[in-house]
């Protein structure tokens, strides 16, 4: 399971492909597999669930190709397999292989053809050029249908768990593992697409560089542990007071950076200024029995139309501004 302090939002974004539902759907189907079995004939299509249903393997129907069509694109993420017939009225068998294609979630989703006789040798290389893995020949063996769905669901399902964890380990190669926020490499991509996004819609956007105060005194008089606390309190404020769009990392040590799209450097500071009184209204309290304001020192810096919204020089300009924050005192917000 994805820790449940990772930024919300993010994480939908990120794994909101088919590869994200991996997690759910083992809960949610039988272990042998789940299989759309696609024919207008309803004899024939009755033979078929019923043999497969006779192993273990639950079936979706579809009486043509619209239907077919219409229940993967509801529910890609719980079909394992698809058994097509070719010849159907409207949309055909191959018709319905070029849409399945097209949807993302079902791109890679194993279909079996069933074609009428075994003199039909062109059905079978078109389909397969088209994407089918396998064909059946009517009259349908069952024994050979059985074992070929139980060979293709137990792919679908192999290759839907490697990409479902190739995506986990990448997601959580961009997460603090203390904080569940994002880390500072994952910051350095999505300062780029900032960019790119403010220049194609001519939007600013900005960075607020945030460095807690005197975090130090924290470690030497209460031990790291505490402070490992302290941090975590400290995102879980951070992630109250963003939008859904606004994303935190954290930089390094006690130092955070906000990245707010859509935001120039007067609304940044805004953020800054919310995420000073929500600090300010859960003083931290530490097990001796003291409590004490986590506060912090904060430099905002906005991409400029005027530079083409660039982010080169933006976080050397944030960091300026904190470190005028710092020396005037702490506990302030400065501008570039």
């Amino acid at each position: 399971m994805l820790s449940p302090i990772i930024q919300r939002a993010d994480a939908e974004r990120i794994l909101s492909s088919d590869d994200a539902t991996h997690s759910r759907v083992q809960l949610s189907v039988p272990p042998v597999g789940a299989v759309l079995v696609v024919d207008d004939d309803d004899a024939a299509r009755w033979l078929v669930v019923r043999a497969l249903a006779r192993s273990g393997i639950q079936t979706f129907e579809a009486v043509d190709g619209k239907e077919a069509v219409e229940h993967v694109l509801a529910k890609p993420e719980l079909i394992d397999a698809i058994i097509l017939d070719v010849m159907m009225p409207g949309l055909n068998g191959f018709d319905v292989i070029r849409h399945i294609k097209r949807i993302p979630a079902a791109a890679t989703t194993p279909i079996i053809l069933v074609t009428a006789s075994a003199t039909e040798e062109d059905d079978i290389v078109r389909g397969v050029e088209y994407g089918a893995i396998d064909y059946i020949m009517k009259p349908v063996s069952t024994a050979v249908l059985t074992a070929k769905v139980r060979a293709a669901c137990e792919r679908s399902r192999a290759e839907r768990r490697l990409r479902y964890d190739l995506r986990f380990a990448e997601l959580h190669a961009m997460i603090d593992p203390l904080t569940g926020l994002f880390n500072r490499r994952h910051f350095e991509a999505r300062i780029r697409e900032a960019s790119a996004y403010s220049k194609r819609h001519d939007q600013p956007f900005s960075i607020v560089m945030v460095d807690l105060d005197h975090f130090k005194s924290v470690n030497d008089t209460y031990g790291h542990e505490t402070g490992d606390h302290v941090l975590t309190q400290f995102a879980a404020a951070v992630r109250s007071v963003l939008r859904g769009e606004d994303v935190a990392f954290r930089y390094g040590g006690e130092e955070f950076v906000l990245l707010l799209r859509a935001c120039d450097a007067e609304r940044a500071a805004d953020v800054a200024e919310r995420l000073q009184k929500k600090l300010r209204q859960r003083p931290y309290l530490f097990r001796d029995g003291t409590s004490r304001v986590i506060t912090f020192s904060a430099g905002v810096a906005a991409a400029l139309p005027s530079e083409g919204y660039g982010s080169a020089e933006l976080v050397s300009r944030a960091d300026a501004a904190l470190y005028r924050a710092k020396a005037a005192g702490r506990d302030r917000i400065a501008y570039w």
